[in-house]
């Protein structure tokens, strides 16, 4: 019955920030918000967002990760430290060891051989990026500019044997693709 409750809560809570989420990309001029504050929510909110089955935190925290040291990954870092009881930031390097455990891991690298890098390391993990260029060459999902808005940009394809499904609310909002990109 806990369980229940916590779970209608959760989704409520999903739903609102959803919306707030919604209502700043859309409706806020584009001088208010900088893309890379704007990139930061949407990464941070991707964790809510997604149905994580079996890799579902026990403690409640999600685990983001980095491999970029640009704005975007600055200001995810920043909102990550605004709610340490729901999240970890991890900066990852080549020198990182192997056992890291990431949910969503952002690069701002769109190499085809990097990204594959990535999905290896990061088997459970949605890997993030920039651009077309990036889904293209086996990211699962980026961040693209349309209509001098930020939106995410989803292939599907490039899900298609990952560990955990991206929910409706987050699909409702992004751009799909479901080109053979793999």
């Amino acid at each position: 019955m806990i369980d229940l409750a916590k779970r209608a809560f959760s989704r409520q809570l999903n739903w609102l920030l959803l919306a707030t989420v919604i209502t700043v990309s859309l409706g806020a001029r584009a001088s208010d918000f900088r893309d890379e504050d704007l990139k930061a929510v949407y990464l941070y909110r991707f964790a809510f967002l997604i149905d994580w089955k079996t890799l579902q935190p026990t403690s409640g925290r999600y685990a983001f990760c980095s491999d970029s040291d640009n704005e975007v990954s600055l200001r995810l870092k920043d909102v990550v430290a605004r709610k340490p009881d729901q999240a970890s930031f991890t900066a990852i390097t080549q020198q990182s060891e192997t056992d890291i455990n990431c949910h969503i891991v952002y690069t701002a690298n769109t190499s085809a051989q990097h990204i594959s890098t990535l999905r290896t390391q990061f088997p459970d993990a949605l890997v993030v990026g920039e651009g077309n260029e990036f889904t293209a060459n086996g990211g699962m999902a980026a961040f693209v500019k349309m209509n001098n808005r930020v939106r995410p940009l989803i292939n599907l394809n490039n899900l298609q044997y990952a560990p955990f499904s991206l929910r409706s609310q987050l699909l409702s909002i992004s751009i799909i693709e479901e080109g053979d990109n793999v």
